[in-house]
């Protein structure tokens, strides 16, 4: 046996000063008597009892000595030393991402594996404290200094696949401050830590790394695109084969639901294989699988699309500059201009490029607005300095902005868009979201500019209708668990993310933080439910490029010789409660032998 916190003993002095009070309890009066006879008597009874008996007559200090002794006990907090794993404080780090779902034996991922492992270590601790943390982008502690084992394997049992990469790296360090200069291990669960890693730790501290996992062949279909060549609908597909053995390899393309091209091609073992497709029948959406790996069937899918930006109306409104109607004509085929008496189609989608409007009587949908926004000319600054802008900006590609001379400019009502381009201080061009639709402001006059004049300016209203389009029926690919920054319309009361079987995966009502989207890989649909319509818009969520292989690596473990040892050692059996509640029992005891002598 030992003692946590030996230094209480010195509290023992109090037993000392209860038999000292003792001797101070109420005294017998003297009286006179006519006679000692039935005394002596008593006496000589007395003196023939057994020893037990004569202890009754201070049955009352006994116990209150015995209570006290127990509960210094208590504050010493004594312990077994037992067969187990040394260290005061365990951090289990578990790595989530989606090559811990490959299958590592026949019927078990590795992520099962890994949560079997550490449930066998659990049950080698006794009241050692454990944190547990999810290595996600950012790492996420699940539980902190938890004790009790039946959370603890709560926890452990409801770990999930995030599907994204895993940043060891962060947790490991996340671990490290958790844990201090205390005496402890820290346990990795994953399936590729290298022993290369470069990791320090404090004297105290084990490291042990638990890769789960064996090398399996694996194909990974790498890219898939589509586009149009002409009338034609070319796709490239790229396979890599992971393996030292030659694979045949099937892929198979769907467009929507049908089946329209299946390819048998040979890759060589380490090699990644190019596949062109030609003459694909023209599709909204297409699906490239491949066949012939069992292990890890993540990375066999991949989903590309091929929509076309110009079926979007563009609705030029009657202040808009002669010279910005013309470049528009040129960049898309569905211009329609609308004049003071023309009403604005509530029952499509469009892009509006508006001018002199006020933002009250602005129709919904992405929007391009040239300044000033109403009649009022309020706000107008003469410019100065040098024009500056982004050149790495998709609006902005092969447009020479810094070549445009600006003199005035208005300043915009609308705050929280990205500035593109400005002069001095002042934005010249921005773009964002408005009430939930993207948006492009110039905030600068056509007849205060050589702009016009510029080879780029087509160019630029082009590109702005290509930014602006974008959205409407395709949102995007996204990494697993991404958080999407949203600002809905007005008019939205809900939005609910749907998979490729119908299931609604996520509903939100509240707009408050921004969206979470799905973790499984996969196509989904967006549907923004509103008071009048639903509108729909398609988004994937793609594997991390990392997460295409299931490489492993070897288990290992590092420490200092004063560190721990993993499965040889003791721990400490803490027995505080056994005197805590002998304690209290005493404490009943000398309550009832009280009350009875009262009584008496």
């Amino acid at each position: 046996m030992g003692f946590t916190a030996p230094l209480y003993f010195f509290l023992t002095a109090f037993l000392l000063v209860v038999i000292f009070l003792y001797f101070f309890r109420k005294q017998y009066e003297k009286r006179p008597i006519p006679s000692v006879l039935l005394w002596q008597e008593w006496m000589n009874e007395f003196e023939a009892q057994a020893w037990w008996k004569k202890l009754q007559h201070h049955i009352l200090l006994y116990l209150q000595l015995l209570a006290l002794l127990f509960l210094i006990f208590s504050l010493v907090q004594p312990y077994f030393e037992k067969k187990g794993m040394e260290g005061d404080h365990f951090v289990f780090i578990f790595d989530t991402s989606a090559s811990m779902t490959a299958l590592a034996s026949e019927e078990s991922t590795r992520l099962e594996l890994a949560k079997k492992e550490a449930l066998d270590t659990l049950e080698k601790l006794s009241d050692q404290a454990v944190t547990i943390i999810v290595a996600n982008d950012t790492p996420l502690v699940m539980e902190e200094r938890a004790t009790s084992k039946r959370d603890i394997r709560r926890h452990l049992e409801a770990l999930t696949p995030s599907y994204s990469a895993a940043n060891l790296t962060d947790s490991i360090e996340l671990a490290k401050s958790l844990m201090g200069e205390e005496q402890g291990q820290i346990h990795v669960f994953s399936d590729n830590l290298s022993k290369g890693t470069e990791i320090s730790f404090h004297d105290n501290t084990r490291f042990v790394a638990h890769n789960f996992g064996v090398e399996h062949p694996n194909l990974s279909l790498v890219t898939f695109g589509v586009s149009m060549n002409g009338e034609k609908v070319i796709g490239v597909a790229t396979i890599e084969n992971v393996s030292k053995e030659q694979r045949e390899v099937i892929l198979n393309v769907y467009g929507e639901d049908e089946k329209l091209v299946e390819v048998t091609e040979r890759v060589e073992p380490n090699e990644t294989k190019t596949i062109y497709l030609e003459n694909l029948s023209q599709a909204k959406i297409y699906r490239a699988e491949i066949i012939g790996d069992k292990h890890y069937v993540l990375d066999n899918e991949q989903y590309a699309f091929l929509l076309d930006q110009n079926k979007s109306t563009i609705f030029v409104h009657e202040a808009v500059h002669p010279f910005a109607r013309k470049a528009l004509e040129i960049a898309s085929s569905q211009v329609v201009h609308l004049t003071s008496k023309s009403p604005v189609p509530k029952d499509k989608e469009g892009v509006h490029f508006i001018k002199g409007l006020p933002m009250e009587e602005w129709p919904v949908g992405p929007k391009f607005i040239f300044l000033p926004m109403g009649t009022s000319s309020e706000g107008k600054e003469e410019l100065e300095g040098e024009v500056s802008f982004d050149q790495n900006h998709p609006l902005l590609k092969m447009v020479e902005f810094d070549k445009v001379f600006v003199q005035s400019a208005f300043s915009s009502q609308i705050e929280g868009l990205n500035v593109l381009a400005q002069k001095g201080k002042m934005p010249l061009l921005l773009e964002g979201m408005y009430d939930g639709y993207p948006i492009i402001i110039q905030t600068f006059e056509l007849d205060a500019s050589d702009w016009p004049l510029h080879p780029g300016f087509p160019l630029f209203l082009y590109n702005a209708i290509e930014h602006l389009t974008a959205g409407q029926e395709l949102m995007g690919y996204y990494p697993p668990g991404a958080l999407l920054e949203y600002i809905p319309a007005s008019d939205t009361t809900s939005v609910e993310i749907v998979n490729d079987t119908g299931e609604t995966v996520v509903q939100y009502d509240d707009f408050d933080q921004n969206l979470q989207l799905p973790v499984q890989p996969g196509l989904y649909t967006f549907k923004e439910v509103k008071s009048i319509n639903t509108t729909e818009k398609l988004l994937t969520v793609m594997l991390d490029d990392e997460e295409r292989s299931i490489t492993t690596e070897e288990s290992y473990s590092l420490s200092s010789s004063k560190a721990a040892g993993v499965d040889e050692g003791t721990s400490k059996q803490d027995v505080t409660f056994i005197f805590l509640i002998l304690g209290l029992l005493v404490l009943l005891v000398e309550w009832e032998v009280y009350r009875r002598a009262v009584t008496n």
